[in-house]
Formats: structure tokens, C-alpha cells, sequence
């Protein structure tokens, strides 16, 4: 007599062989996918980092001179043929859940109207305004200069200048920071990925 179907055990042991082959799919899918944000994460941080030192260096090294350092190190003011270029690091708000990234900007302050006056900032007014740490950034004129997005893009921490007047040469600045993963990039690919240091000195020209 012919049988017709499955018996109760071959149709469990259909169900067992497709269940791992199920768990070693995800398993090698998820791999895959956590390999390729580790990746890119990865290549976010070396192209930002780059693209900060160079855009910095281009611009102190052709200055004239550095105008000053804010008391925190964390903001640096140059000038070029009366043009002021300024800089600053912010760090990621201290939370247990930060949902903004600490950030590298630019912007280039012009001079304006002292409202204590009603005249145009006098040259030591200016100078201690624009490096005073809390002095807003001139939104007319700003530039992100990393990625700021919380999950893809990168977190700025550590971040520092210093100035060298060596004698007889023109002003040495060395720019410090770190960059780490976006405050709320996946933990499983983030918690893999160490903070990258970035350094150099310029001299100006």
C-alpha cells in the first residue's frame, strides 16, 4: 500500500534543519550588517578629522596673525587682511542620554555696533568679545565644519589650541581633538570603535 505524506517525525526534523538555517542566515545577515556601519562609521571619522585639519591649516597658516586664544583653549580667532576667522569646539552636552554631538565651527565675526557706545567695536573691545568663550557665533557666517547628525555622524570631544610664539619666527598654533561616533550610533557597532586623536601644528607664514 503507498504512503501518501510525512510522518510526525520527518516533518520535526524539517522544522529543526530549517530553524538553524534560519539562525545562521540572521546570524551572518546581522554580522554583515554590523561589519558594514563599523565600516563606515569608521571611514566618518578618518574623512572629518582630515577635512577639519585641512580646512583649519589652510586658513592659519595664510593668516596674518593669531588675533587670541579663548581662556577655555577652545576657541582661536585669526586674521587675514582685516578678515577674522574663528573657530571653536563644543563637547557633547554631559547627559545619560546626549542627543547632540560635540561639534567643530566657523565663523568670520565682523566688527559691529558696541551697544554700550552705539559705536563700532574699538580694536580691544572686539578682541576680547569675539574670544570671550560664551560669545555667540555669527549665524551669517557659520559652518559646521563636522557631521553632526546623532546616529551617522561624529562626536567631537577633547578639543584644544595652543599657541607657541617662538622667537624671531611668527606664531605656532597646535590643534588637538578627538572624534568618536555619534552620541546615539547603534552601541552594538559604537561600543567596538575607539575615539581617534587628531593632531598638528601650523605655523604661520
Amino acid at each position: 500500500m503507498k504512503r501518501n505524506g510525512f510522518t510526525l517525525v520527518e516533518v520535526l526534523v524539517a522544522i529543526a534543519l530549517l530553524s538553524i538555517f534560519g539562525v545562521l542566515i540572521v546570524t551572518i545577515f546581522t554580522r554583515t550588517l554590523r561589519g558594514g556601519n563599523k565600516t563606515q562609521i569608521i571611514t566618518a571619522i578618518k574623512q572629518n578629522g582630515q577635512s577639519v585639519l585641512e580646512i583649519m591649516d589652510k586658513t592659519i597658516r595664510n593668516a596674518d596673525n593669531v588675533v587670541c586664544l579663548s581662556n577655555d583653549s577652545k576657541t582661536l580667532v585669526v586674521v587675514k587682511d582685516g578678515l577674522y576667522t574663528r573657530y571653536r569646539f563644543t563637547d557633547p552636552r554631559p547627559s545619560s542620554n546626549p542627543t547632540v554631538n560635540g561639534f567643530i565651527e566657523q565663523d568670520n565675526p565682523v566688527k559691529g555696533t558696541d551697544p554700550s557706545t552705539g559705536r563700532e567695536y574699538a580694536d580691544p573691545a572686539f578682541v576680547n568679545k569675539v574670544c570671550f568663550a560664551n560669545d555667540p557665533m555669527d549665524q551669517s557666517t557659520l559652518t559646521l565644519l563636522t557631521n553632526t547628525q546623532a546616529q551617522s555622524g561624529v562626536s567631537v570631544e577633547n578639543g584644544s589650541f595652543t599657541k607657541d610664539p617662538s622667537a624671531g619666527y611668527k606664531d605656532q598654533v597646535t590643534i588637538k581633538f578627538d572624534l568618536k561616533p555619534g552620541v546615539q550610533a547603534p552601541q552594538a557597532v559604537a561600543g567596538q570603535i575607539d575615539s581617534v586623536h587628531f593632531q598638528t601644528t601650523i605655523q604661520l607664514r
